[in-house]
């Protein structure tokens, strides 16, 4: 039987290789939508490459977090850094669902018009950018060191985002609900 800190060790780099990978291929779709990059053969497989990430990244969070609390000597949230890592990773998980579930309703139109190319770029984005700092406060936290310390992010405060950044998230959130409300009210009109 392996220890909770192992397993944690595992789901966490699988989580994070996912997310990763998930994030680059966003941004590849991104850039293939706006033509910036020409080669248009690459979309279908960008596209499937950052959301089957994305999945497999969304079902690997749970056993990270899970074995992350049961790792930490003296039980659960019992550092600043932890709560934000809490916060941190189910805000990537909302953007993540949320950007497979729209992919899902709208299937691969999704990519079809400027705004929803920008919103599931920015979700999938998003999604990938929590994870990842989820993963540096993780670092912090164990080796009190990551890659990230050049940003100098401040994971000792519970209210990790500044208040700008929380204000962008609520709005593509909010955008985001919109956009799914107005499609799910189209297609049920049609």
């Amino acid at each position: 039987m392996i220890s909770a800190a192992t397993f944690h060790v595992i789901t966490t780099e699988l989580v994070v290789g996912s997310f990763a990978l998930a994030g680059i291929s966003f941004v590849l779709c991104l850039l293939l939508n706006l033509q910036i990059l020409s080669k248009q053969s690459l979309r279908p497989a960008a596209d499937s490459v950052a959301h089957a990430a994305l999945l497999f990244g969304l079902l690997a969070t749970p056993f990270a977090v899970v074995s992350g609390i049961s790792s930490v000597p003296g039980g659960g949230l019992s550092s600043p850094i932890l709560v934000n890592k809490m916060l941190m990773s189910m805000t990537g998980f909302g953007f993540a669902l949320s950007a497979l579930l729209c992919r899902w309703r709208m299937g691969d139109s999704v990519w079809n018009t400027p705004s929803s190319t920008w919103v599931q770029a920015i979700s999938g984005g998003a999604a990938s950018t929590a994870m990842l700092l989820t993963a540096s406060a993780g670092g912090t936290f164990t080796r009190g060191e990551s890659l990230l310390d050049i940003l100098h992010l401040p994971y000792e405060h519970v209210l990790l985002f500044p208040v700008p950044l929380s204000g962008v998230y609520l709005l593509a959130g909010i955008l985001l609900l919109v956009m799914g409300w107005k499609k799910s009210s189209s297609s049920i009109e049609h």
